[in-house]
């Protein structure tokens, strides 16, 4: 969204000390200081010949605004640049919008033209090899005609045709709105001496109305006053646009045969159109045997389809695969999340194990063991999330020693790789370990701890595989975003663990723990602690985190009893799991930035135009 509106106006206006402020409609009433340019692309084919103000700045200005506002929105910077042109453009204007984007401090833009975005958009990589696409752009005056074929590396161009009819339908509406509200003959005969009305505000009321009659009968118009406002009906626009249709269909069957093709070879026919023009899709039909597909109301087509096509440009731009990030000696402070991590697991798991109760026959023979499992659980989990803490240092910090200048500098990606598939293994097999070590301790067999310990491991390992297949192909800008947003958070974790031993120890004990005269308080404290680090480990966001933090420490600190402390255990290991889940779909996102856009665009395509 620009300044609250899909598509922003394309004109510019230039104030007297020379700064630009681009998105600006036609000013209602000319200004002797400002300069408005209706639109800096059409002045783009003559900026070679020095035209009154510098038509590539003017370029530059816009494209500046959009990728500015993008940035606002999103906080990240743009790292691959995409341009959707006109087919007609050559080596020259191609040539004016890379010093445009040059000037604007953006990559070096990728450029496809409009038939075969809007192509890439409708077909979604469903047609073959040498299939033929007809494709009718009636979004800007004049409506062009292009026939693309299906080329392995894209599309190729056969023939290319502009409509440009002798009469314009707006104003030839606006003639015939104005004449059937004239109150005489003499204000008629004035009408039609002036055949095309210059009135700004007539004719964009005019173009919105037409947009509104796709959906209904009848639209308001607004007339210059004192005139009230006049009704437009599908009639009357199917009447002005009879000349328009009929030089489209001889254009329609004569760009065919400049393609040297004929019916038989289309296998699609693919229009778009700013407002209503009654009759189009019928006439196209006739002429070319296939039903069109309206692109009608996707106001993201042309973007939408270019990105398709350029996504692996943009993929062969710097990633995490062939940057090297500057990497620091390794302190002791940097391991200061694995430790405390790592100091969580243990605590959480040796409680479990101290505070089991063993029933025995003749203080030899075991015969049940009752503890926490959930408990066992969550330390597997934290035990992951150390490995994951780990794996985190090793992009940017040598374990030791002096690299070796004879030997080349290993990459980010292959570290990321290397790091997080060690923390996949060696975080599960620690936590196989867990359930091993928790078996010995009772003496009660191993399989019912492995399950816990090992399975709450499991998603978490799988997730630290994802990324450490993914990671290396994000680009390299945003690494640094990624690189924080992968840091475990250590404080929740020791916030859950100081809560899950009070609890426990709360339960345990006997007589139970007060310290405060208060029986219970030790508990619940603990239980609330545990409702904030779930909180906290489950969202990023702090708005969200502010609302529920406070209320699941309350609720679990009314809730809390024996019965129902392995819930709650629960409940914090699935948030432990949910932020394994968002890191791995966050990395999957940056890795593969079309994935999101292709899929709403599938989605797009299920529901009638």
């Amino acid at each position: 969204m620009l300044n609250g509106r899909i598509v922003m106006p394309h004109g510019i206006v230039v104030d007297p000390a020379g700064q630009l402020h681009p998105g600006v409609a036609e000013p209602p009433e000319p200004s002797a200081d400002h300069l408005f340019i209706r639109d800096p692309v059409d002045l783009v084919h003559a900026a070679d010949a020095k035209p009154p103000v510098d038509a590539i700045h003017l370029l530059a200005g816009q494209l500046w605004h959009v990728a500015d506002q993008a940035v606002r929105q999103v906080g990240v910077p743009v790292a691959a640049l995409t341009v959707t042109i006109p087919s007609s453009w050559g080596p020259r204007r191609r040539g004016h919008l890379t010093d445009a984007a040059a000037r604007a401090g953006l990559p070096a833009p990728a450029m496809v033209t409009a038939p075969a975005a809007l192509a890439a958009f409708a077909t979604a990589g469903r047609v073959t090899d040498g299939a033929c696409l007809l494709i009718c752009d009636a979004e800007r005056h004049p409506i062009t005609l292009t026939v693309l074929q299906v080329r392995p590396d894209g599309y190729q161009e056969l023939a290319t045709r502009q409509v440009s009819p002798s009469r314009d339908l707006d104003r030839d509406l606006a003639q015939h709105l104005l004449r059937s509200t004239a109150n005489d003959a003499s204000q008629r005969t004035e009408i039609e001496a002036t055949p095309e009305p210059a009135d700004t505000a007539l004719l964009q009321s005019i173009r919105q109305a037409r947009t509104a009659l796709s959906t209904q009968e009848r639209a308001p118009v607004l007339l210059p006053a004192p005139r009230p406002p006049a009704v437009l009906t599908r009639n009357d626009v199917a009447a002005a646009a009879q000349p328009l249709l009929d030089e489209a269909a001889i254009a329609v069957q004569g760009i065919l045969d400049a393609a040297d093709i004929g019916q038989q070879h289309l296998s699609h026919v693919i229009y778009r159109e700013a407002g209503a023009i009654p009759g189009l899709q019928e006439h196209l039909a006739a002429v070319t045997g296939q039903t069109p597909t309206a692109l009608n109301g996707h106001s993201h087509a042309l973007a939408d389809g270019a990105l398709a096509l350029t996504a692996a440009h943009h993929q062969r731009a710097s990633t995490a695969s062939d940057t090297a990030l500057p990497r620091v000696r390794l302190r002791i402070r940097d391991l200061t999340s694995a430790i405390v991590l790592g100091a969580c697991s243990l605590t959480v798991l040796l409680q479990a194990i101290l505070t089991a109760d063993v029933t025995t026959i003749n203080t030899v023979q075991v015969v049940g063991v009752r503890l926490s499992l959930p408990q066992l659980g969550i330390a597997g989990a934290l035990t992951m999330l150390t490995a994951f803490a780990v794996a985190h240092l090793a992009p940017t910090t040598w374990l030791a020693g002096t690299p070796d200048p004879a030997t080349s500098e290993p990459t980010t990606g292959h570290l990321i790789r290397r790091g997080y598939l060690a923390a996949a293994i060696g975080g599960s097999t620690a936590a196989a370990l867990y359930g091993l070590a928790t078996g010995t301790a009772v003496q009660y067999g191993y399989e019912p701890y492995l399950k816990w310990t090992l399975g709450s491991a499991l998603p978490l390992a799988a997730c630290a595989a994802i990324i450490a297949a993914t990671a290396p192909r994000i680009a390299t800008p945003q690494l640094s975003s990624w690189l924080a947003r992968t840091r475990p958070a250590a404080l929740s974790a020791a916030i859950a663990a100081v809560g899950i031993c009070l609890m426990r120890a709360a339960i345990t004990l006997t007589p139970p723990v007060d310290l405060t005269g208060m029986p219970g308080l030790i508990g619940s404290a603990g239980t609330a602690l545990l409702g904030i680090a779930t909180a906290l480990t489950a969202s990023r966001s702090r708005t969200i985190r502010t609302i529920t933090a406070p209320g699941l420490a309350i609720g679990y600190a009314i809730v809390f009893t024996s019965d129902t402390s392995s819930a709650l255990l629960v409940g914090y290991l699935f948030a432990l799991t949910w932020w394994a889940v968002q890191l791995a779909a966050y990395t999957l996102r940056l890795a593969y930035p079309g994935t999101g856009q292709a899929l709403r665009r599938l989605a797009g395509s299920s529901h009638p135009a």
